[in-house]
C-alpha cells in the first residue's frame, strides 16, 4: 500500500502532470486567451501554444488555387498559435494557427503554418501576422507572452 502511495504522490509532484491551459488575458477584443504550459524549449528559441476563444465569430481566409474566387473567408469561434519566442533577441515569430468552428476547439477545419505557399506568397495583413518580429511590451498579450516563455 506504502508503494503505490508513495509512487501516486510521485507523480503528482511532476511538472508534467500538471501540464495545461494557464489564463493569460483577455484584453484581446473580449476574448479570453490561454497558453499551454510547460512551454516547450527548443534550445535557442522557447515554443509557446495560445488558445483564444472569441465573444463573437471571426473570419479566416482559405485559399484554394484553382477556384474562381482564390481566397473564401470562413467564420470561426476559437483558435490555437504557436509561436516560437527568442527570450534574447525579445523576438515573436507566428508558426501555426488553427482554427476552429467550437469554442472549446473541438473541430478544427482550417490549418495555417508559416511555410504554407498561401502564406509566403501573400501580402495580406492575415500573411504579415506569420512575419518574425520585434516584442511589442506595450501590448499586454506580448508582455505575458514573454513572460510565460522566458521567466
Amino acid at each position: 500500500m506504502r508503494k503505490y502511495l508513495l509512487l501516486l504522490l510521485t507523480m503528482a509532484l511532476q511538472p508534467s502532470a500538471w501540464a495545461g491551459w494557464v489564463f493569460l488575458t483577455n484584453n484581446n477584443h473580449g476574448a479570453n486567451d490561454y497558453y499551454f504550459s510547460p512551454v516547450e524549449d527548443k534550445g535557442k528559441v522557447k515554443g509557446l501554444r495560445t488558445f483564444t476563444q472569441l465573444p463573437v465569430d471571426a473570419k479566416v481566409p482559405f485559399h484554394t488555387p484553382k477556384a474562381v474566387v482564390k481566397v473564401m473567408l470562413y467564420n470561426y469561434t476559437s483558435e490555437q498559435s504557436t509561436y516560437e519566442i527568442n527570450c534574447q533577441e525579445q523576438s515573436i515569430q507566428l508558426m501555426e494557427r488553427i482554427f476552429y468552428r467550437d469554442m472549446a476547439g473541438k473541430v478544427p477545419f482550417i490549418t495555417h503554418k508559416v511555410k504554407d505557399e498561401f502564406i509566403q506568397q501573400s501580402n495580406s495583413e492575415f500573411a504579415r501576422m506569420f512575419i518574425k518580429t520585434p516584442l511589442h511590451f506595450d501590448d499586454i498579450r506580448h508582455s505575458r507572452m514573454y513572460e510565460a516563455a522566458c521567466k
